[in-house]
C-alpha cells in the first residue's frame, strides 16, 4: 500500500425519535422506543450534583449518590443485591457537577420490576450509617491516593490554582479531605430530602419499550412522588489571577513531569460551542492533532498530548495536558505554548479542518450503539435545556464550522499569555531552568 485509504462520505444517521412529557408532579419523562432492541436503559436524573451542595458540605452529593445502591428502607444491602441479581440488572448511581444519575439496563421484560426498584431506591433509600461511614472512609482514602499519583495530583492542583478562592470549580466534585471528613449521615439524609425531588428530575427510558406502557409504569411508580427541590447554585467562576504564571508541585525523584496548561474555558451555552469543539479537536483532541503531532510524533517528548474544554452549566476549564520526560520539561512547555499561540495565528488549512471535522462526524453514531448510549445522549438535553432537534442537527452543526470560525474561536478562547502552567515533578532537577526560562513567575510548592 503506497498511501492510506481515502475516507468515504459518512454514512447517513438519524438519531432515534423520542417522546417527552411532564407529569403533574413536575417529573420530566423522555421515551425512546427502539423496537429492534432487546434491552431497555433507564436513567433517572435529578438536580443533586456537586453544584447543588454548599461548600462546607462539599462531597455530600457524591456520597449520597453512592448510598442509593446500598439498600432501601425495605431492603438492606444484602437483600438489595439479591434483588438486582434475581432481576438480572446492575443498578448504578453517581453524581457529576450538574446532576446526579441513578439507572439500570435490563431486558425489556424486566423493565417494570427494575423501574419499581429504581423508584424505591431514589424515593426511600436506606441511608444506613454504617454504609455511609464505609463510603466516606473509601472516599477519603481515594482522595489521599489521588495525591500520590502525579497525574491526579496535577489535575487537582490545576483546578485549585486556575479558579479564584471560593469558586466551587476550584476543587474536584467529590470534595476535599477537610469537607468530606466533616460529613455525617444526618447531612446525607438532609441532602437527599431536599435535593431528590420530581420537580427537578427527569426519567429517560431507551430501548425495548412501548411508550404508552412505559409512561404508565413511570406514572405508577413515580407519579405520586412529591417535592420541589431548591435547584442548583449559580456559580460565577473567576480566575485566580491575571498573566501567565508557573507553579511547580515538587515530587522529589519523579522521572516525569505532568503538565497542565490552561485557563477558564466556556460554559455549555456558549455561542461558539461547536466551533470550540472542532478547534479543540484540531489542537489536541484527536491522534493527529497539532499538539500530539508536535510533542509526540516529531519530538518524542511524550506518549500523548491533548487538550479539551470542560463545559458545564457555568464556565469550566480549558486544559492542555502531557506527561513528559524530566529533562525536556521546559522545552516541552515552550512547544506546548507555541502550539496554543499557533492555533490563534495560523489558521488550519481546509484539508486539515476537513480531516478533523470528518472524523468527528464519522464517529458520531458510535456513541449510540447501545441503549445506554442513546439514553445518555438525552441527558444534556434534559440538564441544559438543549432543543429537541439537538442530535438531529449535530452533524450539520459540525460540518458547518469553517476555517474562519475555528480561527475566531481560537483567538477568543485560547489565551496562552493568561495561562496557568502547573506541573508536578522533581524540583531539584528542573527548578533552576524553570526560574530562568522566562515562561512566567515561578512558585514551587510541596505535594501536599
Amino acid at each position: 500500500m503506497t498511501g492510506r485509504p481515502a475516507a468515504t462520505a459518512p454514512r447517513p444517521y438519524r438519531f432515534p425519535e423520542f417522546e417527552r412529557t411532564r407529569l403533574p408532579n413536575g417529573l420530566g419523562v423522555w421515551l425512546i422506543p427502539l423496537p429492534e432492541r432487546e434491552l431497555a436503559s433507564v436513567h433517572l436524573l435529578t438536580d443533586a450534583g456537586a453544584a447543588s451542595e454548599e461548600e462546607p458540605q462539599a462531597g455530600i452529593a457524591a456520597l449520597v449518590a453512592q448510598l442509593l445502591v446500598t439498600g432501601t428502607r425495605r431492603l438492606d444491602a444484602a437483600a438489595f443485591a439479591e434483588t438486582t441479581e434475581r432481576l438480572g440488572i446492575e443498578v448504578s448511581s453517581e453524581s457529576a457537577w450538574d446532576s446526579a444519575r441513578a439507572g439500570f439496563t435490563a431486558l425489556g421484560a424486566k423493565l417494570e420490576d427494575g423501574l419499581a426498584l429504581l423508584a424505591e431506591m431514589v424515593r426511600e433509600p436506606r441511608l444506613d450509617e454504617g454504609e455511609f461511614d464505609r463510603l466516606k472512609a473509601e472516599r477519603l482514602n481515594d482522595i489521599l491516593q489521588a495525591r500520590a499519583d502525579p497525574g491526579r495530583l496535577a489535575d487537582e492542583r490545576f483546578l485549585r490554582e486556575v479558579y479564584a478562592p471560593g469558586v466551587p470549580y476550584g476543587r474536584i466534585s467529590a470534595g476535599t479531605p477537610e469537607s468530606v471528613d466533616g460529613l455525617d449521615i444526618e447531612a446525607a439524609r438532609a441532602f437527599h430530602a431536599s435535593r431528590y425531588a420530581p420537580a427537578v428530575a427527569n426519567v429517560i427510558i431507551a430501548g425495548a419499550i412501548r411508550p404508552d406502557a412505559a409512561l404508565a409504569s413511570v406514572t405508577a411508580h413515580l407519579g405520586d412522588w412529591r417535592g420541589t427541590g431548591p435547584g442548583h447554585r449559580t456559580i460565577e467562576p473567576t480566575a485566580r489571577g491575571s498573566g501567565r504564571r508557573v507553579m511547580l508541585v515538587d515530587r522529589p525523584g519523579s522521572v516525569q513531569s505532568e503538565l497542565r496548561v490552561g485557563h477558564l474555558g466556556i460554559d455549555r451555552a456558549h455561542p461558539r460551542y461547536f466551533a470550540a469543539m472542532v478547534m479543540a479537536a484540531l489542537l489536541g483532541g484527536v491522534f493527529g492533532s497539532r499538539l500530539n503531532r508536535r510533542l509526540r510524533e516529531e519530538l518524542g517528548y511524550t506518549y500523548g498530548a491533548r487538550c479539551a474544554f470542560d463545559p458545564r452549566r457555568s464556565t469550566g476549564p480549558f486544559t492542555a495536558t502531557a506527561a513528559v520526560q524530566t529533562e525536556v520539561t521546559v522545552d516541552a512547555i515552550r512547544e506546548l505554548l507555541g502550539q496554543l499561540e499557533r492555533i490563534r495565528t495560523d489558521p488550519p488549512t481546509e484539508s486539515e479542518l476537513a480531516e478533523v471535522r470528518d472524523y468527528l462526524v464519522g464517529v458520531f453514531p458510535l456513541r449510540f450503539e447501545t441503549t445506554t448510549g442513546i439514553a445518555s445522549a438525552l441527558e444534556p438535553m434534559a440538564i441544559y435545556g438543549l432543543p429537541d432537534d439537538y442530535w438531529h442537527t449535530y452533524r450539520t452543526n459540525l460540518e458547518a464550522v469553517t476555517v474562519d470560525e475555528v480561527q475566531a474561536a481560537a483567538t477568543e478562547l485560547v489565551r496562552p499569555d493568561e495561562a496557568l502552567i502547573l506541573l508536578t515533578g522533581d524540583a531539584a532537577a528542573i527548578r533552576d531552568e524553570l526560574a530562568t526560562s522566562g515562561l512566567g513567575s515561578l512558585e514551587v510548592v510541596p505535594a501536599t
